[in-house]
């Protein structure tokens, strides 16, 4: 087993984590970790068992990303609840890793009934779902408000940078600045966010100390 596979499952000790970003105290990256200034905001939902792992990149990506929410729980009543405010679905769309092998296109977008949208809407916001594909299904179920969000589907071009169950499968960082990227958000976005997900892989400390 590689370093990467055995860190994947590790838990932190809760009592011995900063509070706000759960890095054990010497990883702290509190501090020390660029922010980026991105325009479409994005809510992540993420299982209640993946907020003490080790390899946490959604609260990465929720630190490293000026406008974003992180939610852990597993059921929100509505889309209001999850967010904090009222906003038009129409506007936002689910992340869903669903390849499309024959398209080549690295993302596409379909409507709430499941109709492809052409030309790309302008979206305002990404949802997210953090969790194994076993969490995420019961995530999805749980939350039927999330069928009414346009469907935001990956087709990554390149394997993830940590072992996956699928082919298609990313970290959750990984499919957010995938999906950023492709939306047209900076290409530096995107980019800081997966150098900040190898560095936490392959030294849990985060060295970059630039704020943008």
């Amino acid at each position: 087993m590689n370093n990467n596979a055995h860190n994947q499952g590790k838990r932190i000790d809760r009592k011995n984590a900063c509070p706000e970003c759960l890095r054990p105290f010497p990883q702290c990256f509190c501090g020390r970790l660029s922010i980026q200034k991105n325009n479409i905001r994005i809510l992540i939902l993420q299982h209640p068992q993946e907020q003490y792992k080790l390899l946490n990149s959604a609260r990465l990506a929720n630190k490293a990303l000026d406008n974003s929410i992180l939610r852990v729980g597993l059921s929100w009543r509505n889309f209001r609840h999850a967010l904090g405010e009222d906003v038009d679905p129409k506007e936002w769309g689910a992340l869903f890793l669903k390849p499309n092998y024959e398209t080549g296109g690295a993302l596409e977008i379909f409507d709430a009934r499941k109709r492809p949208v052409n030309p790309a809407p302008h979206l305002k916001g990404l949802v997210a779902i953090d969790g194994s594909w076993k969490q995420a299904k019961a995530l999805w179920w749980r939350n039927p408000w999330l069928l009414r969000l346009n469907r935001i589907t990956l087709n990554p071009m390149h394997r993830s940078l940590r072992a996956q169950v699928k082919r298609e499968g990313l970290s959750t960082i990984e499919a957010v600045a995938l999906a950023l990227e492709c939306l047209g958000e900076t290409k530096s976005i995107s980019a800081h966010l997966i150098e900040q997900y190898e560095a936490l892989i392959i030294k849990p400390v985060i060295l970059s100390s630039h704020r943008m």
